[in-house]
C-alpha cells in the first residue's frame, strides 16, 4: 500500500464525533483515534479497493458515499451494500490477513479516514475500550447483515422497495414542504441490481406505489415519500 498522509484535516466533529460508533467516546480517546488514522480523498468512479487486493484496514466515509459489490462469473455487477457518510467498512480486516471479497467504489467525491492494522495494534494497547468498540460494532453489521439477507430470500419486489425506502430515508432523506425527499445514491439500474430484481419490476413497482399515493417520483433520482406508514406497512414480513 502506498504512503497515506496523516490526516491532519479530522476534527472531533466532522472525522469521528459524527460516526454514531464513536459518538460516546471521550475527548481523550477521540484524539488517540484520530492521530492513528490516514486520510484519502476519491473521485466519483473510483475504486476506494478493488476485489482480491489487501485490505486498506478499517475505514470511515468522512464524506460522501460509496458502494461495495461483487463481479458474478458472467461479469454482472451485483452491489452488496451502501456506505452512506459517517458509515464505515473493514473493521473485520483488522483481524485476518484475508484478501478483500468485494469492491468498493465512490458514488460521489468521497474523503475517507483509514486505520490500518499496525494503527490498531497500537491503539488496542493504549485504549483498549477503544478496540473493544470496534469489535463490538463489527459483530452487530454481521448479524444485520445475516438477518437481512436470510429475510431478503422471502421477500417480493414490493417489501423489498418498501424496505429499502425506509433505508434510505434515515441515510438520504431530507424534510422539503411536509415530506421526507429522498435523493437516491444510485441509478434506477442500480437499485434493481441491489435489490435482485429486474429494473422493469422495479419501474412497475414504483409506478403503482405512486398511483396509490405512497410516493411521487420526481426525475429519475429522487422519490418523495407521501404516506410513510404505508410504506412501512409495506415493509413488515409477515411468518
Amino acid at each position: 500500500m502506498d504512503h497515506l498522509p496523516a490526516c491532519d484535516g479530522c476534527s472531533n466533529d466532522h472525522c469521528i464525533r459524527n460516526v454514531p460508533l464513536f459518538a460516546t467516546l471521550d475527548r481523550e480517546a477521540i484524539h488517540a483515534l484520530t492521530s492513528q488514522m490516514t486520510h484519502r480523498t476519491y473521485k466519483k468512479g473510483e475504486i476506494l479497493v478493488r476485489e482480491g487486493d489487501p485490505a486498506l484496514g478499517f475505514t470511515v466515509l468522512r464524506e460522501g458515499s460509496a458502494k461495495a459489490y461483487k463481479t458474478t462469473f458472467d461479469g454482472r455487477e451485483q452491489i452488496l451494500y451502501i456506505f452512506p457518510q459517517n458509515d464505515y467498512f473493514g473493521a473485520r480486516f483488522l483481524f485476518t490477513e484475508e484478501k478483500v471479497p468485494y469492491s468498493v467504489e465512490a458514488l460521489e467525491e468521497t474523503k475517507v479516514c483509514i486505520l490500518s492494522k499496525a494503527q490498531f495494534a497500537h491503539l488496542l494497547a493504549e485504549y483498549s475500550s477503544v478496540a473493544l468498540q470496534i469489535i463490538e460494532a463489527m459483530a452487530n453489521r454481521m448479524s444485520r447483515l445475516e438477518t437481512a439477507m436470510q429475510s431478503m430470500g422471502g421477500r417480493n419486489a414490493e417489501l423489498r422497495i418498501a424496505s429499502l425506502l425506509l433505508e434510505f430515508k434515515d441515510t438520504y432523506g431530507q424534510e422539503k414542504d411536509g415530506y421526507v425527499e429522498i435523493n437516491l445514491p444510485l441509478s434506477r439500474e442500480g437499485l434493481a441490481n441491489y435489490l435482485g430484481i429486474a429494473r422493469e419490476t422495479l419501474s412497475r413497482k414504483l409506478t403503482q406505489l405512486e398511483e396509490e399515493k405512497v410516493i411521487e417520483n420526481i426525475g429519475s433520482k429522487t422519490i418523495r415519500l407521501l404516506d410513510v406508514k404505508r410504506l412501512t406497512e409495506l415493509s413488515v414480513v409477515f411468518d
